[in-house]
């Protein structure tokens, strides 16, 4: 005991078992390597009584995936005997009778919760994983090589030191990150206008909705979208099916670079009639059409119905776009325009990483680099702060956090954001951190080379002399 709190040491805390924390335990798991990552001590730690799924199944809305892809993070001979009971969950059925259509994120999430009950019970007993939930990781100091963590639980603070710390804490949008990156195009809100996240609104149902706009609608003031990924095309729905029989006739949608499509090949791309260009826009490994950046599923519908109708979807909610970046002949223009006119802004760009207070032990505090899309961090996730060091021992690759394309695995050459997502967590994103944590705990875990003393030392102090050929002979 140390002062008034607890200090366990550990090689490797997880801080977030969301669906991020749990996709790297599952591979883990699938791979072998779990024994690896718990052999110097593993620590989860959760902020929720339950942990598992984050927040995934709060959204009203359909994956980007169909279902399939999320039943083949459970698949595997490795993780059979875990998953037995998942037979009996309604969840898992009601994908499976939709393998090849994008289901509820709902449904997913459910999947998932109920998966990861399963994993964490298999790894606390089995390996003995200790499982720290209602814990909420309040700081994190980096000093040397190690990271001291600090956690509170229940009224009670205690501090983990460990060698290795992935950290995947979900993801936040800050109004504020929408008006700096407007402002760096040109644009500008009215001081009027009131702010809202997707992230908030697509968890809500339509009673919601409709109480959250009906200011907006009272006074046929402008709605304005800025965005142009699968959340602002959702959004899109979301609103039009909620607020078209209370009034709303016409939704804005602002966004920086051209509406892009997922197809799962150039002559699918092809047949649709979507232009596309045949080098920056096909993934060269997998021969995709906007394989990381494009619309897929429902997203993808009202994204066509946009281009073509100026409609969301089969409702009469028309939709004026505006590429800021680009577009056609004075949409920049338009779309300021519309900014200033706007009497409630949507926010449906940009995931922030949530971050507990992170410094060096002086206090100096530690603020990591942010590129598009999320932290700037190397392929195994190792973020890099402000002054340029490389934080090597961390790891995030999480909502707000997310990879850099890595041309090994493959993404067109025109995407310059970084990759989220469900299936990623469970493969390749968490695959490269799980190889770099082992790395590093091995090499702490090896013993210091003994420095050898010269002959006038040892028999200066009376210690024997063996010649290096002779040391193991027998006699």
């Amino acid at each position: 005991m140390f002062g008034d709190y607890l200090e366990t040491t550990c090689g490797c805390v997880i801080g977030g078992a969301g669906p991020a924390g749990m996709g790297l335990l599952f591979n883990a798991l699938k791979s072998g390597t779990l024994s690896e990552l718990a052999r110097g001590g593993l620590i989860i730690v959760d902020a929720s009584a339950n942990p598992g799924a984050g927040r995934l199944g709060d959204y009203r809305i359909t994956a980007n995936s169909v279902g399939d892809v999320i039943l083949d993070c459970l698949r595997d001979p490795a993780l059979q005997p875990v998953f037995a009971p998942l037979e009996q969950s309604p969840a898992y059925w009601r994908i499976r009778h939709q393998a090849q259509h994008a289901p509820q994120l709902s449904d997913i999430g459910a999947l998932l919760a109920e998966a990861s009950r399963l994993v964490l019970d298999f790894i606390v007993q089995r390996y003995g994983a200790k499982l720290w939930s209602s814990t909420t990781i309040t700081e994190v100091i980096r000093e040397d090589d190690e990271f001291f963590v600090w956690v509170q639980a229940q009224g009670r603070t205690r501090r983990i030191r460990c060698s290795t710390l992935i950290l995947n804490l979900g993801g936040r949008q800050d109004p504020q990150h929408m008006v700096r990156g407007l402002a760096q195009q040109g644009l500008s809100l009215s001081g009027s206008a009131t702010l809202h996240s997707a992230d908030e609104l697509l968890r809500m149902n339509a009673v919601q909705l409709r109480e959250i706009f009906a200011p907006a609608l009272a006074c046929a003031g402008r709605i304005t979208l800025v965005g142009g990924s699968h959340s602002a095309f959702s959004m899109l729905e979301n609103l039009a099916d909620a607020l078209e029989f209370a009034g709303l006739q016409e939704i804005t949608l602002i966004h920086r670079s051209a509406i892009r499509l997922f197809y799962e090949s150039a002559e699918l791309a092809t047949a649709a009639g979507y232009t596309f260009d045949p080098y920056n826009d096909v993934c060269p490994v997998s021969g995709r059409v906007n394989r990381s950046g494009g619309l897929r599923y429902r997203a993808l519908d009202i994204g066509r119905a946009v281009i073509e109708h100026r409609r969301v979807g089969k409702t009469g909610v028309r939709v004026k776009a505006f590429q800021t970046q680009g577009g056609a002949p004075g949409d920049f223009e338009a779309a300021a325009q519309a900014l200033l006119e706007s009497h409630s802004v949507v926010q449906c760009m940009g995931y922030q990483a949530n971050l507990p207070v992170m410094s060096h032990p002086d206090g100096t505090p530690i603020t990591l680099r942010e590129v598009k899309g999320g932290v700037d961090s190397d392929s195994a996730g190792c973020p890099v702060d402000t002054t340029g060091l490389r934080l090597h021992g961390l790891h995030m690759f999480g909502l707000g956090s997310g990879l850099g394309i890595d041309p090994r695995l493959g993404s067109e050459p025109s995407f310059d954001g970084r990759i989220y997502g469900v299936w990623q967590f469970h493969n390749d994103a968490s695959r490269a951190v799980i190889e770099s944590v082992i790395a590093r705990l091995q090499q702490a875990a090896a013993p210091e080379p003994v420095p050898s003393r010269s002959l006038a030392e040892r028999l200066e102090k009376g210690l024997p002399f063996l010649f290096p050929g002779l040391t193991n002979a027998k006699t």
